[in-house]
């Protein structure tokens, strides 16, 4: 008898697939011409100011700049967060509309920074926006029993949808795990934005974006989850 072979990146398709595409356009923009990097910098990142007073074409940037990243520690600890997180959230969704959820998520990101900051002329990169998405987007399923992630023993005090096995939003007060992860998530990245160096990160951080893309993912949560959207038509 032979043992079963795990396999070392056990990811779905979509997140192994964009993992691959960030570190291809890092790998570009890293090491390939420089005035080829230069301009895909300038033609894909998010510039606020660009978005404010061009418009048109520029809004496609709230997307691309998903894929850009600022140096390879920028896109080692984002490659990972996305494994980590979005792993559980595609195998929830389904791709297709996980996909549409990263996309969805990364716009949010630069949304809520553009209203914050309509004239920012420094330019906006990283996957980040859509990655806490994927932590809004946790909040509603992972600490529910009986869905993935979550405890097995059942706390009656939690009202969850037996079909779905997800918290409706006006019930995520009484799952405590959910709510010590929100608190937390919100309060790191509110250190980030007003205390960047207490921290020890850059300043240049866009915390506003990736607040952005996490209540996109928290609210917008049932609209995606294959199993809730079962669940009610169903009904």
């Amino acid at each position: 008898m032979h043992a079963r072979r795990e396999q070392i990146f056990n990811l779905p398709i979509v997140t192994k697939a964009l993992i691959g595409a960030l570190a291809a356009t890092q790998l570009i923009v890293a090491y390939g011409p420089v005035e080829f990097s230069n301009w895909l910098l300038a033609t894909f990142a998010f510039i606020p100011a660009r978005v404010t007073l061009e418009g048109g074409a520029e809004y496609a940037t709230m997307l691309t700049y998903f894929f850009l990243h600022g140096d390879w520690t920028h896109l080692i600890v984002n490659a990972l967060a996305l494994a980590a997180f979005g792993t559980p959230v595609e195998r929830r969704f389904g791709s297709a509309r996980y996909l549409l959820f990263l996309a969805a998520s990364a716009f949010a990101g630069a949304l809520l920074f553009l209203a914050l900051h309509p004239y920012e002329i420094a330019p906006v990169v990283g996957a980040s926006g859509a990655i806490s998405g994927t932590m809004g987007a946790i909040v509603r399923f992972a600490f529910t029993p009986g869905a993935r992630l979550a405890d097995k023993r059942r706390n009656p005090r939690t009202p969850y949808d037996e079909e779905s096995h997800s918290t409706s939003l006006s019930q995520l007060h009484l799952n405590r795990q959910a709510m010590f992860f929100l608190l937390a998530w919100l309060a790191v990245n509110v250190l980030l934005g007003v205390f960047p160096q207490a921290v020890g990160v850059s300043s240049a951080i866009a915390w506003e974006a990736h607040v952005g893309g996490f209540l996109f993912g928290l609210l917008f949560f049932s609209f995606f989850d294959r199993a809730g959207r079962h669940a009610l038509s169903s009904q």
